[in-house]
């Protein structure tokens, strides 16, 4: 498992969208979270970039989903009101 440029490689698939500086934030952050986490947030990434592959606007729907079950899983946590 090739858990390295998972910015780069994210942004190759996906590309960077209609809010580029958002999206590659977005990337960057989840690189981060690989750098700390380790193989369960690369598992739950690779996992939702897989299923985006058949969806009508597969970036979107990644942008989306990923921070949704990243937090479900307990990886990332909303912020405190």
């Amino acid at each position: 498992m090739d858990m390295s440029d998972v910015s780069r490689r994210l942004e190759l698939k996906f590309g960077l969208g209609t809010r580029p500086t958002l999206r590659k934030s977005l990337y960057d952050r989840l690189e981060q979270l690989v750098d700390t986490v380790g193989p369960e947030a690369y598992h739950v990434i690779a996992t939702v970039a897989a299923d985006s592959l058949g969806k009508e606007h597969p970036g979107r729907y990644f942008s989306k989903v990923v921070i949704l079950r990243l937090t479900e899983r307990g990886i990332l946590r909303s912020p405190e009101l």
